[in-house]
């Protein structure tokens, strides 16, 4: 069901029992649009008229910006299945070689940062 269709099928049936009539006006609907939907009467009207076609309401009349509507049944959502993991996570391969040089690039290069500071020291 589209997103409009249980929106306004919501606002219907928030504001009437099952079977039983009730007068909603256009402003009323609106409320209940999604931000990103068109906001005119032929949206509405369109809406109205699906939930008509598909049986979960009911319409009396409609004048002006007035509709008398009565909600039949419910919607009624299909449980989703849940999703499995199908991935495995996985770890990265270790590499003996390039940890290895890494280590001896930062022992040498501490080793010289040191020669050099205790050069200078020395000297002055």
């Amino acid at each position: 069901m589209d997103r409009i269709y249980s929106n306004v099928l919501e606002k219907i049936c928030s504001l009437a029992p099952l079977g039983r009539y009730v007068v909603i006006s256009e402003d009323e609907f609106w409320e209940v649009f999604p931000e990103e939907a068109e906001r005119n009467e032929t949206e509405l009207r369109k809406a109205l008229k699906g939930l008509i076609s598909e049986g979960y309401i009911d319409m009396k009349y409609s004048g002006g910006d007035m509709y008398c509507v009565a909600p039949l049944k419910n919607y009624e959502k299909e449980p989703e299945e849940p999703v499995e993991e199908i991935f495995e996570p996985v770890e990265p391969e270790r590499q003996p070689k390039t940890e290895l040089k890494a280590f001896l690039a930062a022992f040498a290069g501490g080793a010289l940062g040191s020669l050099i500071i205790s050069l200078v020291f020395a000297l002055i």
